[in-house]
Formats: structure tokens, C-alpha cells, sequence
């Protein structure tokens, strides 16, 4: 403290160099001293992030150095070319069979088959017993067999009563022909009597002429023969009734007949009589339960033989039925080649997804091979399809009544044609193109083609392909005319 009383202050250092640091005193951040601030430290991300950028800049420098250099024995334009080239697969045209094919889905049916209906409805009082066993699928059947019937007692009764008015009816005939035969009698007789008075007469009209009878005499003649006419008109009159009677005794018996007959066929509408010689297909009844006519459900094929009570078919024969649109039905002629295969024969194979070839080929080996037998000209209502009818196959033991097939109609054919696979055709506006592969320089060149028959797997091609030419199967939707090509695949 000086003498003045004031406390001497410590000396005030002098400020450092702008390029010297100075190192504050550590002391806690709440209570800073006066005078003395604490300096940050600079990020290193900056000086990372630069020595990255060299590296990756020396890293391309270098790929590109070992890109564009020439092998050895090639320039500059030949190692830009090969790197420019598209990888292609390709194919040699060669000549070979090819066949066009229609596909679709059908169902099977026997040739010969007979839906059983009721015409009347009514309680099922018999179902035919085969060895003690009712009536089942699969039951063989004869031709003329009763196999089931439903309560016939009203129709059994108007067989009484038609059958009790025809013996009605004749009684009535035998009357009016007994009675006509009277009459004829009487007109013969009347003609007769008639023919005897005017021959009288004709005598007492000569013994007047000679005064030999009185004229009272001659009158009474005369009314002898008036009174013989008017029997004769008489017997006339009554075997003309006779005859009327006659044929309205014969209406009678016809119309009774007629009834009889009627009522006949109504009893046969109770009854269900197999028509064929064959296997019971469906059996959808039994004895004890109510029909009616109103239970036949005919919306489909499939539904009206799910619902008749009983349908019969022949075994040996069977046929196909499909529906084709108007498109692929152009293609269908009666004689035509077809394969049917049951629709469980492959679905485990088109469910593996395998080609349309490979199911046509399982088609061959476990169906049936048949003929298309109809086409039909006209167009179902609905779908506006065009109906199709398989027919002489040549196995059918694994056929099923409804079942669904897989179809396949081979619509065209070719035993020397130029084949190529689907996909090497590509059709670009409304032309179709190829790419033909030059090895002399490795180049492609496009060519317009004319395509023929198309198959499951290739397409034959009328013309633009000769056989030998080194055709592009894949890679050639990057292509155009005079692309630079590489070969990594040859078939």
C-alpha cells in the first residue's frame, strides 16, 4: 500500500503475437476470470474429406488408364469397339417339322348317354335292387330294365277309366251296326213294296183303259204305290241314322282309345326305364323321397346331370365337348388331330410351371388321342363360342362322365419348314424383324420376315431366314442394324 492508502496493482503483461497462442488458465466454466477467453478447436472433417477426393481421382485416373488401354496386336478403335459390343445368344435356322396348336378346356361326355326324368311328380315308391342292393353308380343296366318309379295311382286309375269307356264305346258300335242292319232290311223291304205297287198299278191302269175295273179301283192302287214311296223314304232316312250312328260309335271307341293310350304314357312318366344297354352314371334319387319336376336343374351340362334321377351311358364310347372363341374356332376342321388328357394328369405339372410343349408331350403319353368329329355353325348365345365335339378316342379308361380335360387340336402343320424360337421374332410396328449375326465383322443385321405357322415353342418363318444363317435368340430387343454384337451362347 502506498502512502497515499491506495493498494499497488499487479503489472498488466503485454498483449502476445497474432500468431502466438496463449493458454488461458484452467479454471471452472461458471466462474471465468476477467480478461481471459478460451479459444475453440478447428474440425479435421475438411481435411479428410480432401485427402478422399485425391485418392478416388488417383483411383479413376487409374481405371481409366487400364480401360482404354489396347491390348496388345489391337488400336485404339478396335478396344472401344469390343467394349461397345451387346451380349447376345444366338441360334443356326435350320429346317425342321412344326405343328400349330389350339388349346383350351372341355369337358367329357359319353357318346351315347340318357338322362332318366320323371314327367310327374310324386313320392318314390321303387328304386331297382341289383343282388338285394339298391341301385348305385356304376351298376351295369339292360336296355328295357325298370329302375325306378314314383306313386302311379292316379295315372293307373285313368287307365281304369279310359279302358272301361272303350268297352263303352264298342257296346255302342255293335248297336249302331245292328241297327243299320235293320235298317238296311227295311229299305230293301220298302223297295221291294214299292216295286210291287207300281207294278199293280200298272195292271189297273190297263183293265181301266178297258172298263174292266172301276176307277176307285185304280185310285187305291195309286195310293199303294204313294204310301210304298213314302216307307221307302222312310227306310232311307233310318239307315242313313244308322250309318251316323255308326261313326259316332267309332269316334267313341277312338277317343276312349286315345285316353287309354294318354293315360299309358302318363304312367310311363312315372317310370324310369333304362333305354340303353349301360352303366348307371348318376343316381340322384331315393326310395321314400319326393320328386318334382321342378328339381331338374338345366343351367349347365353339369348341373342338369347333377340333378336328373338317374343317367345311363354307353362305356365304350365317349366324346369331348369345348367352347372356342370365335378367333381360334376359324382354325377347326372336322378331321383334325386332338389329344385329351384329364385335367388332374397335369395339374401338378403346370403347377411346377413347366411349358406348353412339355404339357403337350404329357398329353400324348397318358390321354387319349381322338379326331375333331363337329363344328358347330352357329355361336352360343352367352359367350358368343363356337362349339366343338371330340370324338374317336382311342383310350378311355380314364375318361370320367363330366370330367374336365385339357384339349389340344393341331390346327396346321409343316414337315419342312424353317423353325425359330418364339422369341427371336420381334415385331415392331406391323412389320416383324430378325437379327442375323455377320461373324465376319461381329455385327447384326435386321431383316423383315414373313411368319408361318406359329407352334408352342418356335414360329416358322416363310421367308427372310435361310437355313444356316446364325439367327439372335435373346438380347435382340437392344439391337438395331449394324449393332456390335458378342456371342456368349450358340445353340
Amino acid at each position: 500500500m502506498t502512502s497515499d492508502g491506495i493498494r499497488p496493482q499487479p503489472p498488466v503483461p503485454p498483449d502476445p503475437p497474432a500468431d502466438v497462442a496463449v493458454e488461458a488458465p484452467s479454471q471452472p466454466p461458471s466462474s471465468p476470470s476477467p480478461g481471459w477467453r478460451r479459444k475453440p478447436k478447428k474440425p479435421l472433417w475438411p481435411a479428410v474429406a480432401l485427402v478422399m477426393l485425391v485418392v478416388a481421382g488417383w483411383v479413376g485416373v487409374k481405371a481409366y488408364r487400364s480401360l482404354t488401354a489396347a491390348p496388345p496386336g489391337e488400336d485404339g478403335e478396335d478396344a472401344i469397339l469390343n467394349l461397345a459390343r451387346l451380349p447376345v445368344k444366338v441360334q443356326i435356322a435350320q429346317k425342321g417339322p412344326i405343328q400349330g396348336w389350339v388349346f383350351d378346356e372341355g369337358s367329357v361326355w359319353p357318346v351315347r348317354r340318357r338322362l332318366l326324368n320323371f314327367q310327374a311328380s310324386g313320392d318314390i315308391t321303387y328304386v331297382a335292387k341289383l343282388n338285394g342292393v339298391e341301385l348305385r353308380e356304376g351298376d351295369f343296366v339292360a336296355r328295357g330294365q325298370l329302375l325306378a318309379e314314383i306313386d302311379a295311382r292316379r295315372q293307373e286309375a285313368s287307365i281304369d277309366t279310359a279302358a272301361a269307356d272303350i268297352q263303352v264305346s264298342e257296346t255302342q258300335l255293335s248297336q249302331s251296326r245292328a241297327s243299320f242292319l235293320q235298317s238296311q232290311a227295311s229299305l230293301e223291304r220298302a223297295q221291294s213294296d214299292l216295286a210291287l205297287a207300281e207294278t199293280e198299278l200298272r195292271r189297273y191302269e190297263n183293265l181301266f183303259v178297258q172298263g174292266a175295273v172301276s176307277e176307285s179301283d185304280r185310285d187305291s192302287y195309286i195310293n199303294r204305290v204313294d204310301q210304298a214311296a213314302a216307307a221307302l223314304k222312310t227306310a232311307e232316312q233310318d239307315v242313313r241314322s244308322a250309318e251316323d250312328g255308326i261313326r259316332s260309335a267309332e269316334a267313341t271307341v277312338n277317343a276312349s282309345v286315345a285316353r287309354l293310350n294318354e293315360s299309358a304314357v302318363d304312367l310311363e312318366d312315372t317310370q324310369l326305364v333304362s333305354p340303353i344297354d349301360g352303366v348307371v352314371a348318376y343316381i340322384n334319387i331315393r326310395e321314400g323321397e319326393y320328386w318334382s319336376t321342378q328339381y331338374l336343374n338345366t343351367a349347365s351340362p353339369q348341373d342338369l346331370i347333377e340333378s336328373a334321377p338317374i343317367v345311363v351311358v354307353d362305356p365304350t364310347s365317349f366324346e369331348v365337348e369345348l367352347e372356342l372363341q370365335a378367333g381360334d374356332a376359324d382354325d377347326i376342321a372336322a378331321g383334325q388331330r386332338a389329344y385329351v388328357v384329364l385335367e388332374e394328369d397335369v395339374s401338378q405339372a403346370q403347377a411346377a410351371g413347366i411349358g406348353s410343349q412339355d404339357l403337350l408331350d404329357i398329353a400324348k403319353q397318358r390321354g387319349s388321342g381322338g379326331r375333331v368329329f363337329a363344328v358347330s355353325p352357329s355361336q352360343t348365345p352367352g359367350s358368343r363360342g363356337t362349339e366343338i365335339t371330340i370324338r374317336d378316342l382311342d383310350r378311355v379308361r380314364n375318361l370320367k362322365v363330366g370330367g374336365r380335360v385339357y384339349v389340344w387340336v393341331e390346327v396346321a402343320s409343316d414337315r419342312n419348314a424353317v423353325v425359330l424360337p418364339i422369341g427371336a421374332v420381334v415385331t415392331r410396328g406391323q412389320a416383324s424383324h430378325i437379327f442375323v449375326v455377320n461373324e465376319a465383322d461381329g455385327t447384326v443385321q435386321q431383316r423383315r420376315v414373313t411368319p408361318g405357322i406359329e407352334g408352342l415353342a418356335g414360329v416358322e418363318i416363310l421367308s427372310g431366314v435361310e437355313p444356316g444363317d446364325l439367327v439372335v435368340t435373346e438380347g435382340q430387343n437392344r439391337l438395331v442394324d449394324g449393332t456390335p454384337v458378342e456371342i456368349v451362347s450358340r445353340n
